[in-house]
């Protein structure tokens, strides 16, 4: 039986078989591990060697390749990605994960485990009625111009296939999410359910673990390999004809040693976003949020990875919002932990509300957590020229009390309360005193707070604060993970500057500028679906790709290094 170079035996792909291994022996001498010894190539930074003439004797000027060890498809990221792996896997290729952290799952293992699919097969044999044209439509306006409908039409023909797929060749159970609809019920093309589906196995908020669980042992199953500890550092590049950049490898960092990994199919970037990259965010988010609920993993490996090979970028102002607690989630975030949902669970609460240092209400607290994150942001063009509604404090009353770890103040009157948190405390009481008369009457006709679908199906969120003590901590504006990163076209190919695709490069997830499709949050799991679907679409593609030949070709190689 013909083995990698590491001993491990290699399974038969397409990759392999059409081409005769690649042309046999020509490549077998190229993928031994040392083989940087040949005629003085080194394995420096650089990936190529340009000699008057080889160590084989092949026509001068050909460049010499190393590699460490080769497989089919490399695939930099161990959450949403290890569906494309999958896809690729049971498609016959030999498959390699390569992953940062000592677990996989990424951010998906930390979720709720929901993905958002339109017209699934789930909501289907469950009864509900869902059909591509109001999918469509939702998800439009959803994107809020910030995706090309190619996309979108891509994610709402292929979702309800990935859905059956990843049911097919692994042992999950799908069930529709009881509690979860779209975020807009009210939008043209909206469904109250269906559309967010999940593992019937697991803890109903906690089934993130469950998911990256059956695709890992599904993947181990059908061949491929997963590496822990084992971030990807270089992807290996030749140039082609045209000028442009070939992808053919990844430079990973495995067990202390740099690894050159021939893909002989391509590669997919699954490696998460920038979440933990507070610079980047600084200077690419809408507005400033320096905690996060993501995994302390993604610090943008795979954009960075894509940009130097030169991709274009998309949605990069862009990140899926939330609210956390500040000093609870500093102090988590100070141990390389991310902050948690609570904020975002407790901010509706019926008798309390979420003020600025003016002590006025911005925003319905009601509302799904996605578009709480951008009611923060509204830039003061007077004065000191501040974000107006930053720092931002959560208000309630004793039947309402918040959990937070840190930060909590008390008081008994409201005016007291204020002086703690540096509120003017005239404005606190002025809008107190007018939320909680049109609180009575069950109303909130400044931000209309309970009128939506969404919020009603959570039950009542509208009461007033009348009951002593009063409690109070800053909230600040979080992100559960950026969803910025490379281009891509509908079938998740990554693509440069130009829009022209480079070849054997995809993307998906949150090192994509994929998003939503777009700007926006479709639903519960509106994460997760979208980054499914096109791991699932770019495996598949680079399953039946041509293989690499790299023999004979005389194309000078060039490395693109992580920054």
């Amino acid at each position: 039986m013909r083995k990698t170079t590491d001993g491990s035996p290699v399974k038969a792909s397409k990759a392999t078989t059409r081409r005769g291994f690649l042309h046999g022996t020509a490549l077998g001498a190229l993928a031994l591990v040392g083989t940087r010894a040949l005629a003085g190539c080194d394995g420096g930074s650089s990936s190529s060697c340009d000699l008057p003439g080889d160590a084989t004797g092949d026509t001068p000027g050909t460049a010499v390749w190393s590699f460490d060890r080769e497989t089919d498809v490399v695939v930099i990221g161990s959450g949403t990605g290890l569906v494309g792996a999958l896809a690729a896997a049971s498609a016959g290729a030999r498959v390699l994960v390569l992953e940062k952290s000592a677990t996989t799952g990424g951010s998906t293992r930390l979720s709720g485990g929901v993905a958002w699919i339109p017209n699934n097969p789930v909501m289907k044999e469950a009864g509900i009625d869902d059909n591509r044209d109001d999918a469509l439509a939702y998800l439009r306006k959803v994107a809020r111009g910030q995706s090309e409908d190619a996309l979108i039409e891509a994610f709402v023909d292929k979702g309800p296939e990935m859905v059956s797929f990843v049911g097919s060749h692994t042992e999950i159970g799908w069930t529709v999410a009881a509690l979860l609809g779209d975020y807009h019920t009210e939008w043209p093309g909206a469904r109250a359910s269906g559309r967010s589906i999940g593992p019937t196995e697991g803890d109903a908020f906690n089934q993130g673990p469950v998911l990256i669980g059956v695709l890992e042992t599904a993947l181990t199953a059908a061949g491929g390999e997963v590496l822990l500890n084992a971030p990807a550092k270089k992807l290996i590049t030749r140039t082609t004809p045209a000028g442009g950049v070939e992808v053919i490898g990844v430079e990973a960092e495995i067990a202390g040693q740099r690894v050159r990994i021939r893909a002989n199919l391509g590669v997919i970037l699954a490696a998460g976003g920038f979440d933990w990259d507070l610079e980047r965010k600084r200077h690419c988010l809408r507005g400033p949020t320096e905690y996060t609920l993501g995994h302390p993993g993604n610090t943008g490996d795979g954009l960075r990875l894509a940009m130097a090979v030169g991709a274009d970028l998309r949605n990069m102002n862009e990140c899926w919002g939330g609210v956390v607690y500040v000093e609870e989630t500093a102090a988590a975030m100070a141990q390389g932990k991310p902050g948690n949902i609570n904020a975002m669970a407790q901010r509706r609460m019926p008798g309390c509300i979420t003020v600025n240092r003016y002590g006025e209400r911005f925003s319905d607290e009601g509302s799904p957590y996605d578009p709480a994150w951008l009611g923060f942001f509204r830039w003061e063009n007077w004065g000191e020229m501040k974000d107006r509604n930053l720092p931002a404090y959560f208000i309630s009353d004793k039947g309402a009390r918040p959990n937070p770890s840190l930060g909590l103040q008390k008081a008994d009157t409201l005016r007291d309360l204020a002086g703690l948190l540096g509120i003017d405390p005239d404005g606190l009481e002025a809008t107190v005193a007018a939320f909680n008369t049109a609180a009575l009457q069950g109303t909130d006709p400044v931000y209309h707070r309970g009128e939506s679908a969404y919020e009603l199906g959570y039950g009542p969120t509208l009461a007033p604060i009348t009951k002593t003590p009063f409690y109070g901590v800053q909230v600040a504006p979080a992100d559960l993970g950026t969803c910025g990163g490379a281009r891509v076209n509908k079938d998740a190919q990554v693509l440069d500057t130009d829009g022209v695709a480079i070849p054997r490069l995809y993307a998906a997830g949150n090192n994509s500028g994929l998003g939503g499709p777009g700007a926006g949050y479709g639903g519960g799991g509106g994460t997760i679906g979208p980054a499914m679907t096109f791991a699932y679409i770019a495996g598949t593609k680079l399953a039946s790709a041509d293989p690499l030949v790299l023999e004979g070709d005389g194309v000078r190689p060039v490395d693109g290094a992580v920054g």
